[in-house]
């Protein structure tokens, strides 16, 4: 009752009180609410970091100088030599130690240069970091397995295709994602089946690294043409990634596609395409590109002024010179000259004789192509 008693009255004083001066004791109390969750929050982030930083550290001391220096060795060591090495109970090891281990392991073969393959992967045996990442995967919680996968792919593992397949249209965005590329990595069995569906319902830049590196990996067997993609996608980004990709990898086959792309289709598409055609040093497209520059927008043109200085193909000078005299900003007059002067000899002329006859004004945009060191614009 004596509590009950204080409660009340406190709490009738409190409104007995003006409006401004409750409401300022209302913020601060809710200040105060948020001040110390913050504070608990900093708090455990620290204990956290310094655990972690601790196990690094102890990781580092009882088996750093020996990863090194089985990976620097030049002759082969068999796990029973890596256990004389480093006579660990793995078994007994916590999964904070196995991921601890791990990063050790991968910046011991990042920092190391000419590592021995052999050893690095007798290692990762030795550790059984592959049955630890491949339970990882298999457990109910989204962020472990997010967590195995990138791992695994770190580690230069494959991942079980069974455990993939279950993962492949998961809920979880970046999970299926990267099961997608993880996917793509290391099928036999059509491993390119998500083009067909834009690889996902959304494509983003990071996208766009993890296709990236499951395309050099599949370089050596030979990759599909990926015009096929351009044609029947509905993802413009998806898309663009693609020309990119026909460019990097040197299709020419999609050349006289890619052509037509940067006739009839949006913005974004019908630049990539130009880029691609100066990338792959296709001539064919450089008399349509022209015959198409006056009806262009800006930003186009300065792609086929650009594409067409790729080409080289030393007949399209009058036409760069006709695109110089017609330009009216210094943006698109840079890229022209720049294109003039890299045109082989002839090019070299014509940009001397322009820059002659160019005003005070004009003659800046010289210097900039000239000597790219001066930082004009």
């Amino acid at each position: 009752m004596f509590f009950e008693y204080y409660v009340y009255y406190l709490f009738y004083t409190f409104l007995g009180y003006p409006i401004i001066i409750r409401m300022a004791v209302f913020s601060v109390f809710v200040c105060l609410i948020f001040f110390v969750i913050a504070f608990i929050k900093i708090l455990t982030f620290g204990r956290r970091y310094n655990q972690k930083e601790k196990l690094k550290k102890r990781i580092d001391d009882r088996y750093g100088e020996g990863i090194e220096k089985i990976m620097k060795a030049e002759n082969k060591y068999s796990l029973s030599d890596i256990n004389d090495e480093l006579k660990s109970n793995v078994r007994t090891l916590k999964k904070k130690e196995k991921l601890a281990i791990t990063n050790r392991l991968l910046k011991a073969r990042d920092e190391i240069e000419n590592h021995n393959p052999f050893n690095y992967k007798a290692l990762i045996d030795y550790f059984e970091l592959l049955d630890y990442w491949e339970r990882q995967l298999k457990t109910t919680a989204v962020f472990p397995r997010q967590r195995a996968l990138r791992k695994l792919e770190d580690l230069g593992l494959e991942a079980p295709g069974s455990v993939i397949s279950t993962l492949l249209y998961h809920r979880d965005r970046y999970l299926r994602k990267r099961a997608h590329a993880a996917y793509m990595r290391f099928s036999k069995n059509d491993p390119y089946k998500f083009f067909d569906s834009d690889f996902d319902k959304t494509f983003n830049d990071w996208d766009r690294v993890e296709i990236h590196e499951a395309l050099l990996l599949r370089q050596k067997e030979g990759l599909p043409s990926f015009i096929q993609w351009v044609e029947n996608s509905k993802n413009v980004r998806f898309q663009c990634f693609l020309i990119d990709e026909i460019a990097f990898f040197n299709q020419q086959d999609g050349a006289p596609f890619l052509l037509n792309v940067a006739k009839k289709h949006v913005l974004d598409l019908r630049r990539h395409s130009i880029d691609c055609l100066g990338n792959l040093k296709y001539e064919e497209a450089e008399k349509p590109l022209i015959e198409d520059y006056m009806t262009q927008p800006r930003v186009i043109q300065k792609h086929i002024v650009s594409t067409t200085g790729k080409l080289n193909t030393g007949e399209a000078l009058p036409f760069l010179e006709l695109a110089y005299r017609n330009s009216h900003d210094t943006e698109n007059g840079i890229v022209i000259l720049r294109a003039i002067y890299n045109y082989g000899e002839k090019g070299r002329l014509l940009f001397n004789m322009l820059e002659q006859r160019a005003d005070s004004d004009s003659r800046m945009m010289f210097q900039h192509v000239s000597n790219p060191l001066i930082k004009f614009y």
